[in-house]
């Protein structure tokens, strides 16, 4: 699905601060008010609907939407309070039909919620996703509820509201209960109210804890997010202070099933190094950090804003996987210190100053240490939370094993840039996705979802965003305790050039592995009913 001309209706001024923000964009934008006419809509391939609260009003303007425009039409609404499934039963395309949430001011809040309702597509909620991005927004995605993300865990903290906001709490209320009446908390109850909303957020599936952060920093302006910001505390801290509000204040304050679980299992923020986030060991300092966890090697990308891949990174890449050799680590994660994303790509700044053979020399490094992963006996796995662009989704592909969390998004978009990939994007991805999507993915640039990369073969799971990590090191730890010699030669018959020459490697690698010492124990092992001990020979 591809936008190239928007239909934007509404009388209000909101909707023609997104007319003028998608026209910005370089998009053709049609306009028309709430009542029409739509002469110009003909040839739209979204449209998006501003304001007109009244859910029967609403959904006469969808109707006549759905007879006047295009069958592949995206049709969209801006609203905060009306049912997007509701909506969509009004139209003969209820598949189509989508949330996109803009904030005011429109032109300075990058936020946007792609709103899905229950019958919603993936492919139009992914396609409104990238919408978002082509006008320079930040899109989360989340299950319709009253409030979306943002207004639900927002007004649950609020201790004076506005008039609009005081019309929307009381709706709230109505749906929710009593935990939405504005009460006079000191700061840190309000804390307390907004974090207990955001877990029950995740707990009903509605939105991931990356979406909750983002959408909470750059919607409600409060950075950093509330999953972000119990880390920095430490759980056991807001466990504990949960636990007395609760005492004090009643059921509002009951401490989540999420966060005992978290302090259970010991995770208690960036103090333990874990939280709802994974953390860099402290001590550690550059653009890539190595950690250690028994026999499994943790590389932390850890070069912000972006974890953009400069020359620096690739060196602290190489550097950090000869030391992994060098230590006999017998398994990789690799991993992003940056809650946010996982990497957005190579430093296009950083190239254009550049001459060719400085290019020609980090193009050749990064191929080199990516064809080092994929033939040595290190089994590598890529834990991708967020963003996975560009050079990032190719690192992660020449990775042996891809996890991605629930908001992960993946692409190639160098063909936006007049470029084509430059870390073996064109050489991986048909390898795991088959030659029609990769094509379909290097040719137009367009992201796919977590759920899409896997339902292809891009990634091999797909988790909750707050268990990526742990289950990144449990694959880790599955690998590492594989005979080294079968690793390796599974490894190279699998990444051999053509069919011919794939199984003559794996023939090779057969015999090979066959005849080494971790064989004969692991056939041992087997058959003695013990668990093998390699040797790596």
């Amino acid at each position: 699905m591809f936008v190239f001309k928007v239909g934007v209706v509404g009388d209000q001024t909101m909707a023609a601060e997104i007319a003028e923000l998608i026209a910005k964009a370089g998009i053709a934008v049609a306009v028309a008010g709430a009542g029409g006419p739509y002469d110009d809509f003909a040839d739209v391939d979204l449209v998006i609907v501003e304001g007109e609260e009244a859910m029967d009003s609403k959904q006469e303007v969808f109707a006549e939407l759905d007879a006047c425009t295009p069958g592949h039409a995206i049709l969209a609404s801006s609203s905060a309070t009306v049912s997007i499934t509701e909506l969509a039963d009004a139209t003969s395309r209820p598949d189509q039909v989508v949330g996109i949430h803009f904030f005011a001011p429109v032109a300075r809040k990058r936020l946007v919620e792609i709103v899905e309702g229950d019958d919603t597509s993936p492919q139009t909620a992914q396609a409104a996703a990238n919408f978002a991005r082509a006008i320079r927004k930040q899109p989360v995605r989340c299950a319709e509820c009253p409030g979306f993300v943002v207004d639900r865990i927002r007004l649950a903290a609020a201790t004076e509201l506005s008039d609009d906001d005081g019309q929307r709490a009381a709706e709230l209320t109505e749906v929710y209960g009593d935990r939405f009446e504005v009460a006079d908390h000191a700061a840190d109850q309000s804390e307390l109210r907004a974090f207990a909303e955001a877990c029950m957020v995740v707990e009903e599936g509605v939105a991931g804890i990356r979406d909750v952060d983002l959408g909470m920093a750059l919607g409600a302006g409060t950075a950093p997010g509330p999953f972000a910001r119990a880390d920095q505390r430490g759980l056991d801290d807001l466990l504990a202070a949960m636990q007395t509000a609760e005492d004090d204040w009643g059921e509002a304050f009951a401490p989540p099933v999420l966060l005992r679980r978290l302090v259970a299992q010991g995770r208690l923020g960036a103090k333990s190094g874990q939280g709802f986030y994974p953390y860099p060991p402290t001590a550690a300092e550059g653009p890539v950090r190595l950690d250690a966890r028994g026999e499994v090697a943790i590389v932390w990308l850890d070069n912000p804003p972006a974890n953009s891949i400069s020359g620096a990174v690739v060196e602290g890449l190489t550097a950090a996987w000869k030391q992994i050799e060098a230590q006999g680590s017998r398994a990789m994660v690799l991993a992003s210190a940056s809650p946010a994303l996982f990497c957005a790509g190579a430093d296009v700044k950083a190239f254009t100053q550049m001459d060719a053979a400085a290019g020609a020399q980090l193009l050749d490094s990064v191929h080199a240490l990516l064809r080092a992963w994929e033939t040595s006996s290190v089994a590598t796995v890529a834990a991708v939370n967020g963003l996975a662009v560009g050079g990032g989704c190719e690192l992660a592909m020449a990775c042996d094993v891809r996890l991605a969390g629930s908001s992960a998004t993946f692409g190639q978009p160098e063909v936006n840039l007049g470029i084509i990939p430059g870390f073996g994007g064109t050489q991986r991805l048909p390898r795991l996705v088959g030659p029609a999507k990769a094509l379909e993915m290097n040719l137009t640039g367009e992201a796919v979802s977590a759920d899409d990369a896997y339902e292809h073969g891009l990634v091999n799971r797909v988790t909750a965003d707050h268990e990526l990590f742990d289950a990144a090191l449990a694959w880790a730890r599955k690998l590492a305790g594989q005979a080294p010699v079968a690793v390796q030669q599974i490894k190279r018959a699998a990444t051999a050039a053509g069919l011919d020459d794939g199984i003559a490697a794996e023939k090779e690698g057969f015999a090979a592995a066959f005849a080494s010492a971790d064989a004969h124990e692991g056939i041992d092992a087997f058959l003695g009913r013990r668990r093998p001990e390699w040797r790596g020979n």
